[in-house]
């Protein structure tokens, strides 16, 4: 488990009374706040106000720099991922809609100019085994450009494809003698990037988006890398779990040759009706191509399409292992859901992206947290403990129905404000006070309900 006391305890903020009130604020993330204005000091406290205003002012406060904030986020990946490990980097961004909050005065357009509000790039850390950590690097972007995880000063915006391969940079900075794997969708497709990272010596896998390019086969020919995946014979390779569903996955590759020059911003100026940039040539680029399909297993609906994945790495590993680092991608996915949903991030009232952005680093460091004790299911004597915490939080034991974050925040939050009102009315008095506001059948429903549990799992473990 990630020592968050020693993490905030090693950030330089420039007054130790400024880490006393981030170890604070992450304190209050974890126990599942649900405060739109500021970092609520958690269950149990009972100095909100003057909790509220010292969130504020440290948000607020430009001499508590980003890359300040992220340096603790970093130093605990660093940490988890000991050098000469292998770790993924999901690359991402997600929407951050404020339309309904003008007094934010740096929003941009998002949502294809539907809505107005930030764009946030992440680059989501994966261990060996699938478990997410945090983000190495984010960005949130504003009228004023991007506010960077690396940087005191905001960024040009060149676009996305640039923001990610500054990503990849942060993350050789950040986690240097790690073997990276970069994985990231479609809209990643761009052979100046893959260039790039392979140049620097880490991995990639990225779904194929251009599959009317032209490559070179292994034979010489020039051929549509489309034509090439069409005729691959796929071969059944066992079965895998996406997005609560279980799947037959069936895969197949070929090796070709990327030769054509890259053509990153082409389309985009003649959307606009700018002057297009030039081509940018490079070396020939030797790709794995590698193809899955995802069949849903059991009865699937007749007219459901399978999944189906085109996927170019360097990777040399087997196949499965290329694709099960792209199914690994849905992490990030889940990370913008824990962001926006956990810690309601949409609805926070800061009203400038650099407010925004300084409590975003903190939430990340709470993510951290909770992120590790997900993975502390591994352990037999925690993972009784974490199943209580997480029913706590309304989490419902079925298939499909994975433990996630929130539930455990929600968890916790109900176990912290538990203890801390036994610690100060006790036992007695908080059930004489239910039943003098009435709540007396409450307690006797709750009782039921707990006899009924401790039942069924008696039965269901021999001992009734």
């Amino acid at each position: 488990m990630i020592d968050v006391d020693k993490l905030v305890a090693g950030a330089d903020l420039g007054d130790s009374r400024r880490n006393d009130r981030v170890l604070q604020i992450v304190s209050g993330i974890i126990q599942g706040h649900s405060s739109a204005t500021h970092g609520t000091a958690g269950a149990g406290h009972e100095g909100a106000w003057a909790h509220a205003m010292g969130a504020y002012r440290l948000f607020d406060n430009d001499e508590v720099s980003l890359p300040a904030l992220y340096g603790m986020v970093g130093a605990g990946i660093a940490e988890l991922v000991p050098a000469g490990w292998r770790c993924y980097v999901m690359h991402d961004f997600s929407w951050v809609d404020y339309a309904k909050q003008s007094a934010k005065a740096d929003r941009i357009r998002i949502s294809n100019g539907r809505s107005i509000g930030y764009d946030l790039y992440s680059a989501l850390v994966v261990n060996d085994r699938g478990q997410p950590l945090a983000p190495v690097i984010q960005e949130l972007r504003t009228s004023h450009g991007c506010l960077s995880s690396e940087s005191d000063v905001p960024l040009p915006y060149d676009g996305h494809l640039e923001q990610t391969e500054r990503g990849v940079a942060a993350a050789r900075r950040r986690l240097p003698g790690r073997e990276l794997v970069h994985v990231a969708d479609r809209e990643f497709d761009d052979v100046g990037t893959q260039r790039a990272i392979a140049a620097a010596g880490d991995k990639y896998v990225i779904r194929a988006q251009h599959l009317s390019r032209w490559v070179r086969t292994t034979t010489g020919a020039k051929r549509k890398l489309g034509e090439l995946t069409e005729r691959d014979v796929l071969q059944l390779a066992g079965t895998t779990t996406h997005d609560g569903k279980e799947y037959d996955l069936y895969q197949g590759e070929t090796r070709v040759e990327f030769v054509n020059p890259s053509r990153r911003g082409i389309t985009a100026s003649k959307n606009r009706g700018t002057k297009p940039p030039k081509p940018v040539p490079g070396v020939a680029l030797s790709v794995r191509v590698v193809v899955a399909e995802l069949r849903e297993r059991g009865t699937p609906d007749p007219k459901a399409k399978p999944l189906r994945w085109v996927l170019l790495t360097n990777l040399d590993d087997a196949l499965s292992v290329v694709v099960q680092a792209y199914l690994w991608r849905w992490r990030v996915e889940r990370l913008f859901f824990l962001l926006k949903v956990g810690f309601r991030l949409e609805d926070w009232r800061q009203e400038t992206g650099q407010r925004i952005a300084r409590r975003l680093a903190l939430s990340n460091l709470a993510a951290m947290v909770v992120y590790q004790l997900q993975s502390a299911r591994e352990q037999p004597e925690v993972d009784a403990t974490l199943r209580a915490v997480a029913a706590m939080g309304g989490w419902i034991d079925r298939k499909g129905q994975p433990m996630g974050p929130i539930v455990l925040m929600r968890g916790m939050q109900t176990l912290i404000a538990g203890l801390a009102a036994v610690a100060r009315f006790g036992i007695d008095r908080l059930q004489s006070m239910a039943e003098e506001l009435g709540f007396g059948f409450a307690i006797q429903a709750n009782t039921r309900a707990a006899n009924r549990r401790r039942s069924a799992t008696s039965r269901r473990t021999g001992n009734a």
